[in-house]
Order: C-alpha cells, then structure tokens, then sequence
C-alpha cells in the first residue's frame, strides 16, 4: 500500500509558493478563465433551476460568484462547478482528458471560506487538486463508460479541500479514501451518449462528495488504507505501474489547455482546421466536407452524423460536423453560436448533413490534429490540418482570453468590461487575501 502513504505526503509539500514563476503565471490565467467562464454559467440550460434547488435547501456561509446567493458549502461547491462547467468550455487536461477548475476551484473555494482560510491556502488547494485529478486519469488511463472528470472527481475534490484546510498527510489520504465510494462510475458517459444537460451538473456531484469526505476527515474519521492500490482500489483498474505516473516530479497544471470554443475537446482541431480550410468560400461554393479523425471510442460521440437526440445545446457541443457547419454558416464558433439563435439555425443543421467525419487516424484516447478536406462545386479542394489551439504548446493569447471573457459576460447579462476587470483584481491578488477579503471578494463577483 506504498502510494496509500507516500503520495499523500507529497501531496501535504504541494503549494501555490512552491510552484515555479511561470507555473504560477499559468495557474493565474486557469483561475481568471475558470471566473469569467462562470459568468455565464447561469444561462445554460439547467442550471438556474439547479441553483433554485441548492438554494430552497438553506443559506450558508460561502458566496457563489455571480449569483448573489450564499450556500453551505458542500452546496456552493455544486453550484460553482455547475457554472464553471455549464457550458463545456473550461480548461482540458489533453492527455488526461479532464476538467480540473470544475473541481479543484469549487471545493478549496468552498472548503476554504467556510473554514476560514486565506487566500494562499486556497491556492495551495487548487494546486492540488489539478495534480491529483490528472494524474489519477493519467494513471487508469481510459474507462469503458466512465467520463473521468466526474468519474474521480470526488477524490480529487477531497485532497483539495483537504490541502486547503491544512490536514496533514494522513489527513489528506483519509479524505482521499473517503471519497471512494463516489468515485469509478462506469456510468457517467450516457449523459453523454443521451444528450443529457445534467452532464454540467456531473463535476459538482463529484466535488459534492469529495469535500463532505474531506470535512469527515478532519473530524478525525478513517478511509479504506487500500483507496488507491488495494485490490478493489481506484489503481486497480490501471492497465500498468501506477504509482510512478502518480508520483512524477512536475505541476499538471503546466499542460492544461483553455478552450478556444464551447465545445468537446476533441471537436476542436477540427474546427480550427475547417476555418482555415473555408476561409475564402462560402457554404454555396460547398458540395462536401470530409473530416479525419483518430480511431477509437474517445471521438466516436463527436464523429457520429449530426442529429437531434437530446437537448440542442448538447447536440451540437459534442458533434463534429455541426460545429464545422457552424463555422462554415457564420464564420466563427463562440459561446454567442451556442447560447443564441444559431443554436436552431436550419441553415447550419443542412450545412451539417454535408460533413462527413471518417475515424482513419492512428487511434488515440488524448487530443490530436485534425484535417478537413473541403470539395466545392467546381470541383476543386481545399485542405487543412489544424492542431489543438489552446494548447500549451498552442497556447490562446491574452487578448483572445479577454475576449472569450467578455463573451461569456455577455452571455451571462454582465457589463463584460466589469466582469475583465473584476476577474483581473482578484485573480491578481488572491494570494494575498485575508480570509474575510476572499470571502468578500467573491461574493462581489456580479454584484
């Protein structure tokens, strides 16, 4: 039970001090991207009537950004993954395949106001969280049926919540093996395969569970000492040495992408690539569109002919040739195509019967470029291939950051200029924060 022990003492060492200058830089924009993305979270489908739920439970003691409201805080934590989530367009972990400010963020948010915590410790939570949830997906490698954000998200959210509050080592382990009756699900996928909206609400379920874990461990209650490594552990599922992946020098949170567009991750290179590929043609000068992807069930969702089989907004998110359409039909792809009018726009539906997506590339669970080839009426071809933009090594630029937080803001019914500049203040000095400043910085945030 070596990793049982020896992880969650590294764990314990994790701060926001120890990361290096640039690490730090990153780890401010993934903050500053997760905040302005929540503006907007309470306008997607489902969430409102979700915080109304959350909110006729009682009042509490931690604000949730953007919404006036204050919860108990294993409800705030639920509500701020939900809006961060709610619109498919926080940051990803390309090789892990994760969203980690859904979790990590919410539950040292949360774990941290409650108990009183300053803003460095928060960080140091934040900065723990990520490790774990990706080095943990990175660790089991994909899972038939599991979406492993939510899958083991709860035992990512207990060590932040955890770290933040300041457990020791075996404090953190605890909690990490509290967390593990709500880890694993090898069903939270069909959200996915159904459309379903409540996939925005899956991360908080998770972070839910992860800090009420972590609040019993630090009363003093004890886990399961085989969570990772035991034979019905959460390694138990690795198709190879864990503990090495678990435990290799680095910050995770260095390789997190912030997505150009709402949408799934493995739509994106995609996208990008049929922007270029359509840049001097209109849908009329179009007869067809090929798109090449990578083999394999990670893109089999996205690559499926477009159809209406849940709610419109999922539909379209989680599908390659409506999202090529779109690009193709109104020269972009943001949060405005998504949350507006061309959500039902027949003219994208039509375009979208003209994309056909072929998985002929080298099979891989992580993300990886993409070409199109575009066919037009008088016979000619136009071809691009496009990595993922937002990549570290690809990386979105401080003005294309600001404009997909005004966006959101906009979205959101927020004067996007307020927004960017609230965002920027906290996010520049948190680390700084009293408790009482956290606490009241972010029940400013839209008010």
């Amino acid at each position: 039970m070596e990793t049982t022990t020896k992880w969650p003492a590294e764990l314990a060492g994790m701060s926001w001090a120890g990361l290096s200058p640039s690490e730090r830089e990153t780890g401010t924009l993934l903050l500053r991207d997760a905040l302005g993305i929540a503006s907007a979270g309470a306008t997607a489908t489902g969430i409102q009537p979700s915080l109304d739920a959350l909110r006729d439970q009682g009042s509490g003691s931690v604000p949730v950004p953007w919404t006036g409201l204050s919860l108990p805080p294993t409800q705030a934590a639920l509500a701020c993954s939900a809006l961060i989530h709610a619109w498919d367009f926080d940051d990803t972990h390309d090789d892990a395949v994760v969203h980690t400010m859904a979790i990590a963020l919410p539950s040292a948010l949360a774990a941290g106001i409650h108990t009183r915590r300053g803003g460095s410790d928060i960080l140091d939570g934040l900065v723990t969280g990520i490790q774990v949830l990706a080095r943990l997906s990175l660790a089991i490698g994909p899972q038939k049926g599991m979406v492993r954000t939510s899958g083991l998200g709860s035992v990512a959210a207990a060590a932040a919540a955890a770290r933040t509050m300041g457990l020791d080592a075996e404090g953190i382990g605890n909690a990490m093996a509290l967390a593990l009756p709500a880890a694993g699900s090898p069903h939270s996928r069909q959200v996915v395969a159904d459309s379903a909206v409540n996939k925005r609400l899956q991360p908080g379920l998770a972070v839910q569970s992860g800090l009420t874990a972590a609040f019993l461990a630090r009363a003093g209650v004890e886990g399961p000492s085989g969570w990772a490594d035991g034979e019905y552990g959460l390694l138990a599922a690795a198709p190879g040495p864990a503990a090495a992946i678990l435990r290799e020098p680095g910050w995770e949170g260095a390789r997190l992408s912030l997505k150009p567009y709402p949408a799934c991750r493995y739509t994106h290179a995609a996208i990008t690539a049929a922007a270029q590929a359509t840049a001097d043609l209109s849908p009329a000068d179009i007869s067809s569109i090929t798109v090449h992807v990578p083999e394999g069930a990670a893109y089999a969702l996205v690559s499926r002919p477009f159809e209406r089989r849940g709610r419109p907004v999922i539909d379209a998110q989680f599908s390659i040739p409506w999202l090529v359409a779109a690009q193709l039909v109104t020269g972009k792809v943001d949060l405005t195509t998504i949350a507006g009018p061309d959500l039902l726009d027949d003219r994208i539906e039509r375009a979208a019967a003209l994309v056909t997506v072929h998985q002929d590339q080298r099979t891989t669970a992580t993300m990886a470029p993409a070409t199109v080839h575009v066919h037009t009426t008088g016979g000619a071809v136009s071809s691009a291939t496009a990595p993922m933009t937002g990549s570290p090594l690809h990386p979105l630029g401080a003005d294309a950051l600001a404009a997909k937080t005004a966006a959101c803001a906009t979205v959101g019914g927020h004067d996007p200029a307020g927004v960017l500049a609230a965002v920027d203040t906290l996010t520049t000095r948190f680390a700084a924060f009293t408790a009482d400043e956290v606490a009241t910085s972010v029940a400013a945030l839209g008010r």
